[in-house]
């Protein structure tokens, strides 16, 4: 018996959102909101772990605005009573939220408050597809000016490839991805670059990265309660530790480094040099990292062009020392998503303010992440930090971020733009 070969009915919507974490959920939630059909397309069903833990205390001024904060609540996220951090010197110093206007900040399971956006877009009316691997974004055939690259992507398990024609009209955009073995077929006006630090759309449209560093993080998660939730971050001699509880009882230990240095055989030692990790570690059983994940600060050129956009880490990302990666995801959505429904209206200037917008926070979070790793001079011979005093002398703005007045992770609460 002959199995059906008809390809599936292509569905139709104003834009197209490739990933659903924070930066594209809140992407589609937001054009939802102002009435344009969405598809948000995600890779995986929010199953499995992922990185990025606690949220400073001006999140709650982002999921108001998002209409989210209830909806959080009763996630069950931990309170974050502040944050300790050995930075400049051995001794700690605390930044204590229990001033912030906000409140205190938040431990989450990343997973569940990405699923928590994702869905909240789908309830604003988006169409959230979850486990779709997709295979391909492109314009329907006859088009001119194709570019064949193929890309192999993890996020989205096999090749995906990417074509297009230079000065396409709006509406031409077509995808297609598997679920469960079933292929679905969409359309869009406009595609949305939502895939993390690979950019697997916009890199094959001609968007090229530019890297400042080469900063990984090894994560090591573990059984394990305590009773004061702070997040405690440390310098050592080849990098910096960070460590927190999350929720469901279980405690978080993530070694930063350069991808040159790392080496998972010196975990032990490496956890022994840095005294207050190593104290808190204490009654805890720390297995070698389970996860490495890149963490290097970059922005993608350009970000935008005939109807794409790029948005959250697939258009700039920060250093996790900046403890601002979800608030601005959020914050690019946001604003990509306004900048998305004014060119779709016809605004030709659109996407260029969004180009200069997002070259502008950058150059802002590049200014004071400078400040925070010339801060340690406590090792002038070691190569992670030499780097980084390299960067700053040479002036090429490849610059830190552990607010020196309180010795906190976050400097400032900003209201989002």
């Amino acid at each position: 018996m002959q199995a059906c070969t008809n390809p599936p009915v292509r569905q139709s919507f104003d834009a197209l959102v490739a990933g659903g974490g924070p930066a594209g959920s809140t992407t589609a939630l937001e054009l939802s909101r102002l009435g344009f059909s969405v598809a948000l397309v995600e890779q995986d069903d929010y199953r499995t772990f992922r990185v990025g833990e606690t949220l400073p205390p001006i999140i709650r001024n982002r999921l108001t605005s998002l209409g989210l904060w209830e909806q959080f609540l009763a996630s069950e996220p931990l309170r974050s009573h502040g944050i300790r951090s050995a930075w400049e010197g051995a001794n700690p110093r605390e930044q204590d939220f229990l001033r912030n206007p906000y409140g205190c900040g938040w431990h989450v399971d990343r997973a569940r408050f990405d699923a928590l956006l994702a869905h909240a877009a789908a309830q604003r009316g988006a169409k959230l597809f979850l486990s779709a691997r997709i295979s391909s974004i492109h314009e329907p055939p006859g088009s001119a000016g194709i570019l064949p690259e193929r890309v192999t992507d993890s996020r989205h398990a096999g090749k995906m490839a990417v074509a297009r024609r230079a000065n396409a009209p709006p509406g031409v955009w077509l995808l297609d991805c598997t679920i469960n073995g079933k292929g679905v077929a969409l359309s869009g006006r406009m595609v949305v670059d939502a895939t993390g630090r690979r950019a697997v759309v916009a890199s094959q449209l001609g968007a090229h990265a530019h890297v400042a560093d080469r900063l990984i993080g090894a994560v090591s998660v573990c059984p394990g309660n305590e009773t004061e939730h702070w997040t405690l971050i440390e310098a050592a001699e080849e990098g910096w530790w960070y460590s927190a509880p999350l929720p469901g009882g279980r405690m978080i230990f993530t070694y930063m480094t350069d991808s040159d240095l790392w080496k998972e055989a010196r975990w032990a030692e490496l956890l022994a040099s840095a005294p207050l990790t190593s104290e808190r570690a204490n009654g805890f059983r720390i297995p070698p990292p389970a996860h490495l994940f890149p963490a290097a600060t970059l922005i993608r050129q350009p970000v935008a062009g005939a109807d794409w956009i790029a948005v959250g880490d697939a258009a700039l990302a920060f250093d996790p020392l900046s403890g601002q990666g979800v608030i601005k995801s959020i914050d690019c959505g946001m604003k990509a998503a306004a900048t998305i429904a004014r060119h779709l209206k016809g605004d030709s200037s659109a996407l260029a303010e969004y180009e200069t917008w997002v070259k502008d926070s950058h150059r802002t979070y590049l200014t004071e992440r400078s400040q925070f790793y010339r801060s340690v001079q406590r090792w002038p011979q070691a190569r992670f930090w030499k780097r980084r005093a390299a960067h700053h002398r040479g002036g090429d703005g490849l610059v830190p971020m552990v607010a020196r007045d309180s010795a906190g992770l976050w400097g400032r609460d900003r209201p989002h733009p």
